[in-house]
């Protein structure tokens, strides 16, 4: 009976979740609006301000926006009214979408927060004062996640990721980096173009789908000829129903590969999750 209701409750996860092989956790998704990040120079040479005041925190713990706004000026056109988020930085940076991009008339590239090493020029404007940095980037979506998040999920910094946003319009968007920290809140962030593509309103939430760059390496089950460190680590279980959470644990505890014996039943839900979590499984008598 228990083994029933294991596999009941993983037909349930998987209807509520489309069908995925993902965690059935919610994230929540935001919408990322065009926004600048200033450097104290360009502050105080902007606003003549040695740091930014707070109007109201946002999501991610220690940031908020700031009452300063600037106007965008580039080849082909002008963007006013762009808020400026605090607190400062090292270095200025123009986050915009690809659409604002082009409104702008810049290349701007996508990129992760704090790679501009090939970011667009673009000229900032406060009052009557003009600054033109190398600063534009379209920022690329992502993940924000706690280390506890991150287990939970199966994850791990840096690692890519399939989401599932579910807005009015649902879609899945590929390659999206989890980015830990010990101070992050849980949120996917994307720009105004894809949460228009999704129909993403407000409090819309997102679900993991699958993953792109796999915690744990796809390896054969074989046993090597002599013993290396290294060698990757394979597991037989004692359960005699496999789910998706045995796979989740079996991942955390670093098993790269499962010999399922005769006898064992493994749910669709644990083979989908083994194979999101590039978990191999053979089959043995």
């Amino acid at each position: 009976m228990d083994q029933i209701e294991a596999i009941v409750r993983e037909v349930v996860s998987r209807l509520a979740c489309g069908g995925g092989a993902a965690d059935e956790r919610l994230i929540p998704a935001e919408v990322s609006a065009r926004h600048v990040h200033l450097s104290k120079e360009d502050l105080k040479a902007l606003f003549g301000l040695d740091q930014l005041e707070s109007t109201r925190e946002i999501s991610q713990p220690g940031q908020f926006l700031s009452g300063s706004r600037v106007r965008l000026i580039g080849p082909k056109g002008i963007l006013d009214n762009v808020a400026v988020l605090g607190p400062t930085r090292s270095a200025t940076q123009v986050e915009i979408s690809a659409g604002d991009a082009r409104a702008l008339g810049v290349s701007a590239p996508v990129r992760l927060s704090g790679d501009l090493a090939d970011a667009a020029v673009v000229t900032l404007q406060a009052g009557s004062t003009v600054i033109t940095r190398k600063a534009a980037i379209v920022a690329k979506r992502h993940i924000h996640m706690t280390p506890a998040d991150a287990a939970a999920f199966g994850v791990s910094d840096g690692q890519s990721v399939s989401v599932r946003i579910l807005g009015t319009r649902p879609l899945v968007l590929e390659d999206c980096p989890i980015r830990v920290t010990n101070t992050s809140a849980l949120a996917l962030h994307m720009d105004t173009d894809e949460a228009n593509a999704a129909g993403a309103g407000k409090d819309c939430k997102c679900r993991i789908v699958g993953a792109c760059a796999p915690t744990c390496a796809p390896v054969l089950c074989t046993q090597p000829e002599a013993p290396v460190s290294d060698a990757p680590r394979c597991s037989t279980l004692e359960d005699k129903l496999i789910t998706e959470q045995v796979i989740r644990r079996q991942c955390a505890a670093g098993v790269k590969a499962l010999l399922i014996a005769k006898g064992q039943i493994i749910t669709p839900l644990a083979k989908d999750t083994a194979k999101a979590l590039g978990m191999s499984i053979t089959y043995g008598g």
